[in-house]
């Protein structure tokens, strides 16, 4: 079979039978074999391997040449056998550790970015969740104050007006004055390559100084005006340039990433007549630079009107632009930061440009070009299209077929299988469309690629080629966010029509910087693994605080799902259940089992504590910007308070507890008791109080021992301001405490009351209660017996219901129950307003058409009910909450709100971690040094 080559032997040294080698660098084990084989040329060895990680038994392939037990022998050629203290061998087993650390990496930062992808499509679902709320709140708003409905529409334009922008772009910015201090470039018109190339130069050297807001004003109002005079419908057609070295570059989503976009026009030279650029829509939102892309981009456009142009993305759209820059949004806080005062402005000046961009594009009338995808809809030509009313906000429903092409334009994704179908993850509405469609929509239209964007590939390529090469997806932000590591791409097509994929990392913007300033940049290295570990726990940073978000907006769910598996109330489940669990309530394709390191202990007995998981969670708001001090104990009593007022006797306030009359309360009947006094309390609160009211171990609790824990839990919110304990009508609150302590003494409530009531008909009369004073070991006054009757009877009924009576003797509560019910109710309450943030500011600004960011009290309140009624049954708070919630917001009393500052306490993007992430944060990079 030939022998081992000279340079070989030289290199590989004779082996000894019977000799511990190391094989390939991993596996261990004694020489019983070298020599010429059967199997192939070259010199071969034999190896009985320590462990059972072998083939065979010595015989392999009908050849024997040693022999040893099953599934320990091995054949491998010489080269891969090392004496096991050889240089060699410690070189392959390096190798192949960093090899392996390599792998382990990488798979670590997929897994990682999975999951951050699937948080950001979350991000997408809950957007549109709410808009949905918003269009019944619209409903109802429209219904009961129809003054402010003629300039509401789902116009930028309209919206624009109400806000006191001119109809006429032409005359934008004309009243803005521009300082001495302003030393950028001015925007002259007609617009002049030489004017162009000043502004390019200075967002090049100097992106953080913005250009001055008239002049942006009248970009915006010039480009609106020239979009409509080249765009005779909702499609645009354009043309590779046809000289022989022409082309036309197309980005996907750049979300105002400038590295990304000023890289780009480096590499590929600027738009000329030669050099044609298509943006494919979300310019807008997630970076610091949206505006300065959209400011050079609309220059060029000037300049080549015909060969530059952007297509609309599903971010550029006014609700989604309003979000937090962490919860896929961000433009409106970055125009209200580069502009001061005139942002909000400018903010519905772009919202109305955004409206004219086309929802699609055409290439040489052989590619089609959108930002979303295709279509649910069959037998969908670009004629249609093209007759779309683009002049809108995208649509939040799918009901007509003309309302579902603008959507799925703006929001669809492709999938690997033939049809269409749901795409939950992306959110209400959105669709996943098939090969099948793609190539009927291509064939019906005589196309022969379709470009889209709108997502990061799943590889972390900028490109993504799919459905038979039908359909390329193509995403220009490279390093997403700042931590997710992916290749940008862009799509060259040239003269011929053939085209190519070029993709790329930008450098950071400082160094981008640096260069066109003429100053030394620092070398660009290529990326290390410490880097890749450092992009990977940004993104578990953000990862975490999401998941923590998610928790806490489904935690009811998650109590449910938990507690019926854990029938004794251990407050412990099986990690399995528990990663079951949060799969299936928080309706996330997460990899639950990598996650659950970083979000939970596992006990020996690999279980884990779900209470201490979910008590550790609340919503992450800054109180004390909302609200005034005391609130919350407000809140909480307002609603015991409407029980109170209403007056039953005790036989019927124990039999809407107990409706079976086994002497016991369960937690249904406690829900169906409180439902049917109609009084408003909310799903969730309800929820939050069975959570802390302990019961048995068939989950029921006696009804005179409910009935005195359902009080402490409201009691507790009588911990009012000094003007409101004002008003217990001058009573001292030390004697009807020392007064209750005796009336009560060791009994339950319900039979201390019950003892009193000498007629048995469920109510204290004034006469039965001052016999029962007299019976105390306390001296008590004709006045004095008066004030404490006119104190206890607090709806001045003449006589005392229960709870009137449990609301004035208060029990101690020695388990710090009542703090626990409190908190766990206001923590109801801040996570239901703080996840319809969006749909309170929608509510706000219903009554603010002047964008003041402030509106009256009543109509705060108003937008507050409209919500509340839109809510289909989970309505955040009871109807008394409100006024209260109304009180305590207002801190100045003069009558106004400032709702942006409110809703800004709500926003968790701008409030760092909360402890929980931090701890499991620590946990992370102790976890990510421990591999190093």
């Amino acid at each position: 079979q030939g022998a081992m080559p000279e340079k070989e032997k030289d290199q590989f040294p004779p082996l000894q039978i019977g000799q511990r080698v190391v094989v390939l660098g991993k596996r261990k084990g004694f020489v019983r074999f070298c020599g010429p084989t059967a199997f192939g040329p070259g010199e071969w060895v034999g190896i009985e391997l320590e462990k059972p990680t072998g083939t065979h038994d010595g015989e392999a392939n009908g050849q024997r040449y040693f022999t040893c037990p099953m599934n320990h022998g091995i054949y491998v050629q010489r080269h891969g056998v090392h004496p096991v203290n050889s240089w060699q061998a410690a070189a392959f087993q390096i190798q192949s550790f960093l090899r392996g650390r390599k792998d382990r990496q990488g798979a670590d930062f997929k897994r990682t970015f999975f999951t951050w992808n699937q948080m950001e499509m979350q991000d997408e679902s809950e957007y549109l969740n709410q808009t949905a709320t918003i269009s019944r709140v619209e409903q109802m708003l429209k219904a009961y104050h129809p003054a402010n409905t003629p300039n509401q529409s789902h116009s930028a334009v309209a919206m624009s007006i109400s806000a006191g922008v001119s109809i006429d772009p032409h005359t934008w910015g004309q009243e803005v004055e521009v300082q001495e201090t302003y030393k950028g470039p001015r925007i002259e018109f007609p617009v002049t390559e030489k004017n162009v190339r000043e502004v390019l130069n200075h967002i090049r050297t100097r992106p953080h100084e913005p250009i001055h807001p008239k002049f942006v004003m009248q970009l915006i109002g010039s480009s609106i005006e020239l979009f409509n005079k080249v765009l005779k419908d909702s499609v645009f057609d354009m043309d590779v340039p046809s000289c022989e070295d022409g082309k036309l570059v197309i980005l996907g989503d750049t979300h105002g990433q400038l590295a990304d976009f000023l890289w780009v026009l480096k590499q590929n030279g600027e738009p000329s007549e030669k050099t044609g650029y298509l943006l494919n829509g979300d310019i807008a939102d997630r970076g610091d630079h949206a505006a300065e892309i959209l400011i050079i981009t609309l220059l060029y456009k000037h300049l080549y009107p015909m060969t530059v142009s952007i297509n609309r993305g599903n971010h550029e759209n006014i609700e989604m632009n309003r979000r937090a820059a962490d919860n896929g949004g961000g433009f409106f806080d970055e125009l209200k930061g580069k502009y001061g005062e005139h942002g909000p402005t400018i903010f519905m000046m772009f919202a109305q440009l955004f409206e004219v961009l086309p929802i699609a594009s055409t290439v040489s009338k052989r590619v089609f070009v959108v930002h979303g995808g295709l279509f649910r809809r069959e037998g969908v030509m670009i004629q249609h299209l093209r007759t779309i009313n683009r002049r809108r906000q995208c649509p939040t429903t799918t009901d007509n077929i003309e309302d579902s092409l603008l959507f799925d334009c703006l929001w669809a994704d492709p999938w690997d299988f033939n049809g269409v179908a749901r795409a939950a993850n992306r959110g209400q509405n959105c669709i996943r469309f098939g090969p099948d469609v793609t190539k009927r929509f291509l064939g019906t239209n005589g196309l022969s690629l379709c470009i889209r964007s709108h997502e990061v590939p799943s590889s972390l390529r900028g490109f993504e080629d799919r459905h038979d090469s039908r359909l390329l997806t193509v995403f220009s932000a490279s390093n997403y966010c700042g931590h997710t590591g992916n290749f940008g791409a862009v799509v060259i097509f040239h003269a011929d029509m053939s085209y190519t994929v070029e993709e790329h990392m930008a450098p950071p913007l400082r160094v981008l910087v640096q260069e066109y300033a003429g100053q030394e940049a620092p070398a660009v290295v290529e990326r290390s693994s410490q880097d890749m570990d450092q992009l990977r726990e940004r993104m578990e940073f953000e990862n975490m605080s999401k998941i923590e978000q998610c928790v806490v907006r489904h935690k009811d769910d998650l109590w449910w799902y938990w507690t019926q598996v854990d029938p004794t109330g251990t407050g412990l489940v099986p990690a399995a259940v528990w990663r079951n669990g949060m799969s299936s309530c928080l309706q996330l394709d997460l990899p639950w089992f990598s996650l659950q390191k970083s979000l939970v202990d596992v006990d020996s007995e690999g279980k884990v504590n779900y209470k201490q998981f979910l008590e550790r969670l609340r919503p992450n708001v800054e109180e004390n910007k909302a609200f005034e001090p005391g609130w919350e104990y407000k809140m909480v009593h307002k609603v015991y308070e409407s029980l109170l007022y209403s007056d039953k006797p005790l036989q019927q306030i124990i039999a809407m507890f107990d409706s079976d009359g086994d002497g016991l309360v369960s937690p249904l009947e406690f829900k169906q008791a409180i439902q049917a006094a109609n009084i408003g309390i909310p799903e969730s609160q309800i929820n939050a109080i069975l959570r802390v009211i302990d019961r048995n171990k068939d989950g029921k609790l006696a009804v005179s021992a409910f009935l005195d824990r359902f009080q402490v839990v409201y009691s507790y919110g009588r911990k009012l301001k000094n003007e409101d304990v004002d008003k217990t009508k001058t009573v001292n609150v030390e004697l009807l405490n020392k007064i209750g302590k005796e009336l009560v003494g060791m009994r339950s409530r319900v039979d201390a009351f019950q003892s009193i009531d000498v007629n048995h008909d469920g109510y204290l009369t004034k006469d039965e209660f001052y016999s029962a004073l007299e019976t105390l070991a306390i001296s008590l006054s004709e006045e004095e017996k008066l004030k404490i009757w006119s104190a206890v009877d607090v709806n001045e009924d003449g006589h005392l219901n229960y709870l009137e009576f449990c609301a004035a003797f208060q029990v101690v509560d020695t388990s710090e129950q009542s703090q626990k019910a409190m908190s766990s109710i206001i923590e109801a309450i801040l996570s239901a307003l703080q996840q319809n943030a969006m749909s309170m500011n929608f509510a706000f600004r219903y009554f603010d058409q002047e964008n003041k960011g402030k509106v009256k009290v009543k109509d705060f309140l108003s937008g507050l009910r409209a919500l509340n009624a839109s809510m289909q049954g989970n309505a955040p708070l009871a109807e008394e909450q409100l006024e209260v919630l109304v009180e305590y917001v207002d801190r100045d009393k003069d009558g106004w709100i400032d709702y942006e500052e409110f809703l800004s306490a709500f926003d968790s993007s701008k409030l760092g971690q909360t402890e929980f992430v931090k701890s499991r944060v620590e946990r992370l990079s102790s976890h990510g040094s421990d591999k190093s």
